[in-house]
């Protein structure tokens, strides 16, 4: 009885002595080691005596204290070196795969945005979109507005068409009958009904088309012949009808006394073009349907074609100098091809076919070669 009490209070005092608090034990030597200490019977061997030549000049037989302490500085630093290294290494690879999941998840989340708001989407008539609506064709409408360079018809003819298309989005986006708050089910969807988002809705056209030089250029010269030549003719009758001496400098623009009427002329085709620019640029913020959103170019495309015709062929040819003919027949050529040969046989068929694949239907097989076929242009 006495041996198990006696053998009980020996480890309760060993387990007193090295448990969480107790001092460490042997306390740290802060001399200087020697390195004979570290060998049996305090006899260095050959080999550590040749390096220890190698840190001393002269060697001997039984090495002195200091240099047994570079010996031991250097290992040291060499250990604390190498440790320093392993712990940079670390943290560089902790680093980096931090920046990897960050970097991984916000592309997901970008993904997911974009699919769920589809604010990349090509939704212009010819090519990539800027993301948000932009103030350019809405702030040019205006100043064509305010320098009475657009008829009373044409302003009509944009609220008509702004009506339609108002009606039509409320359409499409109205339930249909047997529809439920747990499964919606519009008239005309714009999106699959799963959530993803393909490639072929966010660029109908095709990258293919919308990447190419040919394309990029056909959209540049439109933009010339449409917007920029005929915003300088206007900036110049509109500088010219208050200032005399710059009408005077440019003669080849002398349109005589009928000013406002060839405001009227050039000014109309422009501003229908602002207006389908903004229109379209809604129809994509709002998320429309594909097919709307072809018909919206289609539509403004045809309804600038009688402007200018009047344009290139004007009832009196002597109220329109011979350069301003020259530019409206070059803009009824152009938006003529636009409409005949890129929109109706390429644009629309594309729109449908990618609203028909991606949206209305659950699986399509597509015949061998078919897939490049699908309109005029691969």
């Amino acid at each position: 009885m006495t041996t198990k009490t006696t053998s009980s209070s020996s480890s309760s005092t060993r387990i007193q002595a090295y448990g969480k608090g107790s001092e460490i034990w042997p306390e740290c030597n802060e001399e200087a080691i020697n390195l004979s200490a570290s060998f049996p019977g305090g006899v260095i061997p050959q080999p550590a005596k040749d390096l220890l030549g190698s840190y001393s000049p002269s060697s001997s037989s039984e090495p002195d204290n200091d240099a047994s302490v570079v010996v031991i500085d250097e290992l040291s630093a060499t250990s604390t070196l190498q440790t320093t290294t392993r712990g940079r290494k670390r943290r560089a690879v902790r680093m980096t795969l931090s920046h990897i999941l960050q970097s991984a998840a916000q592309a997901s989340s970008r993904r997911a945005r974009s699919a769920a708001t589809v604010e990349n989407e090509v939704g212009q008539t010819y090519g990539v979109p800027p993301p948000a609506i932009g103030k350019g064709p809405a702030l040019l409408a205006l100043a064509l507005l305010g320098t009475k360079c657009v008829n009373a018809r044409h302003v009509a003819a944009v609220v008509g068409m702004s009506v339609y298309f108002i009606g039509l989005a409320s359409w499409c986006a109205a339930p249909k009958r047997g529809s439920t708050d747990h499964q919606p089910i519009v008239n005309l969807p714009s999106l699959p009904s799963k959530g993803h988002v393909p490639n072929l809705i966010t660029n109908p056209l095709g990258a293919s088309l919308t990447s190419s030089r040919v394309y990029r250029t056909w959209l540049r010269v439109g933009a010339l012949l449409g917007i920029l030549l005929p915003a300088i003719i206007l900036t110049q009758l509109f500088l010219g009808s208050k200032n005399l001496a710059i009408m005077q400098m440019t003669d080849w623009i002398h349109v005589g006394s009928s000013v406002g009427e060839v405001k009227k002329i050039v000014g109309g085709p422009m501003f229908l073009l602002c207006c389908q620019a903004l229109t379209e640029a809604v129809a994509r913020t709002a998320l429309l349907p594909l097919p709307i959103r072809i018909l919206i170019p289609v539509s403004y495309n045809t309804l600038r074609l009688p402007s200018l015709q009047a344009w290139a062929f004007p009832a009196a040819a002597a109220a329109l100098p011979k350069s301003f003919q020259v530019l409206g027949i070059a803009n009824l050529l152009y938006w003529y091809a636009n409409l005949f040969l890129f929109l109706i046989p390429v644009g629309v068929i594309r729109y449908l076919r990618a609203h028909f694949f991606c949206v209305e239907a659950v699986e399509v097989t597509v015949r061998k070669g078919g897939e490049g076929s699908i309109g005029l242009l691969p």
